[in-house]
């Protein structure tokens, strides 16, 4: 096996398509799990002075799709985090959109190398998702999907996706308003400053 600390962008924006297999259990966060991330991302954007969040650590099978550079990561164990992490920069990206200034183009830029396949030059594919889910027993996985894709979550979407995804929307809504000067410091210290240890298996029962 193979492990290597790595921060959320540079682990997020490599040349990769995430699959989370059949056999995973459901998405099974809700708020009261993401209030705690929440709280911790929080703490290292209040200050000045660069902090550092350590996640944990995600477990892959890596496998190559095809001749391309891409290669595929079978998520085994961390598929809860990698998903919540996903709709948190979604929520973000919709935020980011509606600003025209420099940094905030800046910033959606770096979220979107992490959210879609990019090509060469790095810029980012929207149509084409850096994350599928394969549950069998997942019957809400396309709401995470289309809420990737469309940033929006309609009326009668009420998965776990969904609630997390407007919990974090309102979370960011709410440090903009009170904490304006260090808005700025949010996403780019979540990229940078969140610390993921991707660990390496050969097959799936090394992985277990």
């Amino acid at each position: 096996m193979q492990a290597q600390e790595k921060t959320l962008i540079d682990f997020l924006r490599a040349k990769q398509q995430f699959t989370i297999p059949i056999y995973q259990r459901t998405y099974s966060w809700t708020p009261k799990q993401c209030l705690k991330l929440w709280q911790d991302i929080k703490e290292i954007s209040k200050s000045d002075e660069a902090k550092y969040h350590f996640m944990g650590p995600i477990v892959r099978i890596k496998q190559k799709l095809d001749s391309s550079e891409i290669s595929e990561q079978v998520i085994i164990d961390g598929q809860q985090r990698l998903t919540t992490l996903m709709l948190l920069l979604r929520a973000f990206y919709a935020k980011f959109n509606n600003m025209q200034d420099d940094n905030s183009k800046s910033t959606r830029d770096r979220i979107a190398q992490c959210l879609w396949k990019t090509d060469e030059f790095g810029k980012a594919d929207l149509n084409v998702l850096k994350i599928d889910s394969e549950v069998a027993t997942d019957n809400d996985k396309d709401e995470f999907l289309d809420i990737l894709k469309t940033g929006f979550v309609s009326k009668d979407q009420k998965s776990n996706y969904a609630r997390n995804y407007i919990f974090f929307q309102q979370k960011i809504d709410d440090f903009l308003s009170e904490f304006p000067s260090y808005f700025a410091y949010l996403p780019a210290r979540i990229l940078g400053n969140c610390i993921l240890l991707p660990i390496e298996a050969e097959s799936q029962d090394t992985a277990l």
